[in-house]
């Protein structure tokens, strides 16, 4: 059941990932839905599952963009192991968990890539300080929402770990 809803969730962010490329070229370099939907499969504590969801978004991520392939896999299995790291050990729960981890999640994404880029393209990113800070603000606000309202209509929090 787990799996199945983290199918929709990626299929709700390429779709959102294609409107947004179709319809405004550039809207994606300020806005990301791969890091929430991994963020909130991560909040249920499972590292395996996480990673495994990590990759499997950045494939789907790095398919459907014009970067290098395994860019984007790589920075959300960092993202996606560090949180579910935290939320093993602290069990956090709650909108402002949430906010607070995604928020954490979208600037450890911007920061690997820049690392990445700047090493295996040596290639200078312009404007990065300000892209990030506008990219963490958007990327906040909008998985704010949908956590709210996953919350307010199907009444879930982030989708559980197993018993271990």
């Amino acid at each position: 059941m787990r799996w199945l809803r983290y199918v929709i969730g990626l299929l709700l962010a390429l779709t959102l990932h294609s409107l947004l490329d179709s319809f405004f070229p550039n809207a994606l370099a300020f806005f990301n839905p791969y890091v929430i939907l991994v963020v909130y499969y991560s909040m249920g504590g499972n590292v395996l599952g996480a990673i495994v969801a990590g990759v499997v978004a950045g494939f789907v991520q790095d398919a459907f963009s014009g970067a290098i392939f395994g860019l984007h896999a790589f920075s959300l299995t960092v993202c996606a192991y560090a949180v579910a790291t935290i939320n093993s050990r602290l069990v956090l729960r709650g909108t402002m968990f949430f906010a607070a981890c995604l928020a954490g999640a979208v600037i450890v994404n911007e920061l690997v890539m820049y690392i990445l880029v700047n090493v295996l393209l040596r290639q200078k990113v312009e404007m990065f300080e300000q892209g990030l800070v506008v990219k963490t603000i958007f990327t906040l606000l909008f998985g704010v929402f949908v956590y709210q309202l996953l919350l307010l209509f199907l009444r879930e929090e982030p989708i559980e770990a197993t018993l271990r």
